[in-house]
């Protein structure tokens, strides 16, 4: 694929496609052309513009979703036993913020644990994803079907939010899981992100990635080696 081809492709469906690793990228496309029958990427171009379901199947191709309210049983022991604890030290209420939440199951989850330790009324959650979709889902308990129940719907928000373009949600965060996102993007886009998500911490927070991914110089970014896949800000 050209640069151009990229840059026809991002127009087209909304995503800034050249943030994204050009394998994903390249494959993705093929399963597209593939899936839609369609002979360049001129036509897949056309066809996003001109259906919302085949704009739809592509964002979702190029922005993997794959969730679950316990996802990676090791981390949520990690959050259960260390984390969690860790962070109810502290005075005040407490800030999580899912980035790249998918269907919101991984915030469900989380809500759920601290409900187990009657907590979840010291916490509010946010979640954010790139498709709408998947916030629409959120919103309406996420998508296995488990209505979240009042209390934890109560106290978690939702929005909109691509990950590769600037800005941050307002305020700071005491706990951000970006867990298996930044996989799929270019380096430079990965190293943003990381600034980013490191800059919205706030003091004593703690960072989440993915049990793929690691900060290779947290210190540069302000933080320090917590616990396996997990940074923290100084307090």
């Amino acid at each position: 694929m050209t640069a151009t081809d990229v840059d026809t492709l991002s127009r087209a469906c909304g995503i800034p496609l050249h943030a994204y690793r050009a394998e994903h990228v390249v494959e993705r496309v093929e399963r597209a052309l593939e899936r839609e029958s369609l002979r360049s990427v001129v036509d897949l171009a056309a066809q996003i513009r001109r259906s919302a379901a085949v704009r739809d199947r592509f964002r979702r191709a190029i922005a993997i979703s794959v969730t679950g309210r316990f996802r990676d049983p090791h981390q949520f022991d990690l959050l259960r036993e260390r984390i969690v604890p860790d962070l109810l030290q502290t005075d005040g209420d407490l800030r999580v913020w899912s980035a790249g939440c998918a269907t919101g199951l991984e915030v469900y989850g989380l809500a759920t644990l601290f409900d187990s330790i009657r907590a979840l009324d010291r916490v509010r959650f946010l979640g954010s994803d790139l498709l709408e979709t998947n916030i629409q889902a959120a919103r309406e308990g996420g998508a296995d079907g488990v209505p979240p129940g009042a209390a934890i719907a109560a106290r978690s928000r939702w929005e909109v939010r691509d990950l590769t373009a600037p800005g941050t949600p307002e305020g700071r965060f005491d706990l951000i899981l970006c867990r298996n996102v930044a996989i799929y993007f270019a380096a430079p886009a990965r190293d943003r992100l990381m600034r980013k998500l490191a800059g919205a911490l706030a003091p004593g927070g703690v960072l989440l990635l993915g049990r793929s991914e690691r900060l290779a110089a947290p210190a540069e970014l302000g933080l320090s080696n917590y616990a396996p896949h997990a940074y923290r800000r100084p307090a």
